[in-house]
């Protein structure tokens, strides 16, 4: 995971040292939208392989995760497609819906996460019982 993470900055520090400022540039868009799924998933995935976390949905961190997934999913395509149609009024419109639609779904996810009191994580029996040797 830290090659990848090496990978996407390097990817991204180029484009910000070589693309024009005054325009949006959708590739790095789109390729954070796209490193931010792919952890966003992995991280899911590490969540539920473990046994000891039974109260998932009662945690503020599922809840964040969440909201990045559902935005970033929404947006990446958006955010490839804004490169070359960004001038066309119509993809603007919709890009526009897209984009805010999203961004307030994500944000109040977030709120909703703000308030979750964390539940204390239970062990299962086996877990509890020390190993004396």
């Amino acid at each position: 995971m830290w090659l990848i993470t090496a990978v996407v900055g390097t990817f991204l520090l180029y484009f910000l040292i070589t693309s024009p400022h005054n325009a949006f540039d959708s590739i790095p868009s789109g390729v954070t939208s796209l490193t931010l799924l792919i952890y966003s998933i992995y991280y899911l995935f590490e969540r539920m392989k473990d046994p000891t976390s039974l109260y998932l949905f009662s945690s503020p961190v599922f809840w964040v995760v969440v909201a990045i997934v559902i935005y970033s999913a929404g947006t990446f395509f958006p955010f490839i497609y804004a490169r070359n149609n960004m001038e066309e009024a119509e993809f603007k419109n919709i890009y526009d819906l897209i984009h805010d639609t999203l961004y307030i779904v994500k944000n109040v996810i977030f709120s909703f996460a703000i308030m979750i009191k964390p539940k204390p994580e239970k062990k299962y029996a086996g877990s509890a019982i020390s190993k004396k040797h």
